[in-house]
């Protein structure tokens, strides 16, 4: 299977974030199915998307492995949302 490689050591500054090139070698076919499934305005934006998705679903599984592990005090919960109002 063919891989991609990006080349540049440019950083730019876009509307306040900073966007780093850099150089990673990725699977083509993968490329290729987050360019499907994604259907982004470019490749880059798809790759970012799939690696945004990928990074909210393993802050998931931590959090839901915590599930039984920590105990909150709702009440207190709702009286410190309730004083931010």
């Amino acid at each position: 299977m063919r891989s991609l490689e990006y080349n540049s050591d440019a950083v730019i500054i876009i509307k306040g974030c900073i966007v780093m090139r850099t150089t990673i070698n990725i699977n083509d076919q993968l490329i290729k199915e987050a360019e499907t499934i994604y259907k982004a305005e470019s490749r880059s934006k798809s790759i970012e998307y799939a690696l945004r998705d990928a990074l909210k679903m393993k802050k998931m599984e931590k959090l839901k492995a915590l599930v039984g592990k920590i105990e909150f005090d709702e009440e207190t919960i709702r009286q410190f949302r309730d004083s931010e109002r």
